[in-house]
């Protein structure tokens, strides 16, 4: 008795597919891993930068956008306004967002506060903290608003919690002439409120654990392709 092996075409194509399809996926997640890297390394690179000081003419939004900035000026108090359902830690909680006029001009400049914890009841607002009425410098980091965010009760933003921050809808509610940018608060105030604004690592790993994944499984269908692409059959002498 002999062993003869058989070629099956139809296996092999179809391991193959799928090894292109994994190899494939993978270069996605490569590629992805290797944008987050990029743009993880220009941020960090941009915030050890000098800050850059916000002044009383319009501001070139595009170019601050994660920058480090100052300003100083006057805090608005009386236009302070909650961005709801922000949590730390798993915490619900809300953004404080509080405009600070720009020192000598008619113009303000949106300044996210930092994070402070809900009360138990929805009814109830936390107790912010005063921060100083004296001309102020604050630092921080530029950011660019979100102006287009989906939202389940936008009625809700005629008050002083709202569920997203609007420049232009802070412009028609307040009556304030803005800066195109957030400033995300940095300085070391000791005021209770939570600033953990700087991401701790670029999140590339994960991608990179997905493509090593894919590529693992685009060899191991290689493999299946030559195993069962071969047929053994036995023939009788």
């Amino acid at each position: 008795m002999k062993i003869r092996l058989a070629f099956r075409p139809v296996p092999l194509l179809a391991a193959l597919a799928l090894s292109a399809a994994a190899v494939m996926i993978g270069n996605l997640q490569r590629d992805r891993a290797e944008q987050k890297q990029g743009a993880y390394d220009r941020i960090e690179s941009a915030r050890h930068r000098a800050p850059i000081q916000i002044g009383t003419s319009p501001v070139d939004a595009a170019l601050l956008d994660q920058r480090p900035v100052a300003a100083r000026g006057h805090w608005l108090i009386e236009k302070t306004i909650l961005i709801d359902n922000r949590t730390h830690n798993g915490v619900a909680g809300y953004h404080i967002v509080t405009p600070l006029r720009i020192e000598g001009a008619h113009i303000s400049v949106l300044v996210n506060r930092g994070w402070v914890a809900a009360p138990r009841l929805r009814s109830e607002l936390p107790r912010l903290p005063a921060p100083a009425e004296a001309p102020v410098e604050v630092k921080g980091i530029a950011r660019l608003p979100l102006e287009k965010t989906f939202e389940l009760a936008p009625d809700r933003a005629t008050g002083v919690v709202w569920q997203h921050l609007s420049l232009e809808r802070f412009r028609a509610w307040s009556g304030l002439v803005l800066q195109p940018v957030i400033l995300l608060q940095t300085d070391p105030v000791e005021d209770g409120l939570v600033r953990d604004w700087l991401p701790a690592e670029s999140g590339a790993l994960k991608h990179w654990g997905f493509a090593l994944l894919w590529y693992l499984a685009a060899a191991a269908a290689v493999v299946a392709a030559i195993i069962f692409s071969v047929e053994r059959r036995k023939h009788e002498a």
